[in-house]
């Protein structure tokens, strides 16, 4: 026991100049440290209007971008836009991360065929999207919704919606959006 107590002051002063030196070292480059990650991603998806043979408009692309939505829709539309270019595509429906259109829109969807009509466009969000919508908006004569809830309930409803109600708040497994 004795010749143990004899290292522990040695060890200590060890650990404690140790320490210190760590302490008074200089910090990293600022060039080294992770950049801190946006709490917004857009996303979009360019869809077809003619219904597949499972009921769906068929994806035509889908990208998320950490800068923009005009970003994730050129990506998703698989072409390099500029400022000068305007979009060919039809904005269908924002969908919003809050209800009344706060928190962002973290998905938008874009039809190749022009705006809503009486068959419009069924939409299907990635499981992330579905578990945070909470209100949504339509545009180019998408003035209604049909949507599908994680929990296997359907309700129609008009659009804009700034709230979806309590089966369908952050639980939109898919949408059906079309003009009445």
């Amino acid at each position: 026991m004795r010749g143990s107590r004899r290292l522990v002051a040695p060890v200590l002063t060890v650990c404690l100049a140790l320490a210190g030196a760590v302490a008074a070292a200089p910090a990293g480059s600022a060039g080294l440290r992770p950049l801190p990650v946006p709490e917004v991603q857009y996303c979009a998806a360019v869809l077809g209007h003619l219904p597949g043979a499972d009921g769906a408009s068929p994806v035509l692309g889908r990208a998320c971008s950490w800068d923009s939505r005009a970003d994730a829709l050129a990506e998703a539309d698989g072409r390099t836009r500029t400022a000068e270019q305007p979009t060919d595509r039809t904005l269908l429906l924002e969908e919003f991360k809050d209800v009344d259109y706060q928190g962002g829109v973290i998905y938008s969807f874009f039809g190749d065929a022009g705006g809503c009509d009486g068959t419009g466009y069924h939409l299907v969000n990635y499981f992330g999207v579905a578990l945070s919508v909470s209100s949504m908006k339509g545009y180019n004569n998408c003035n209604a919704v049909h949507l599908w809830s994680t929990l296997s309930v359907e309700k129609t409803m008009d659009l804009p919606a700034p709230q979806l109600g309590g089966n369908f708040n952050d639980a939109v497994r898919e949408l059906q959006v079309f003009h009445r």
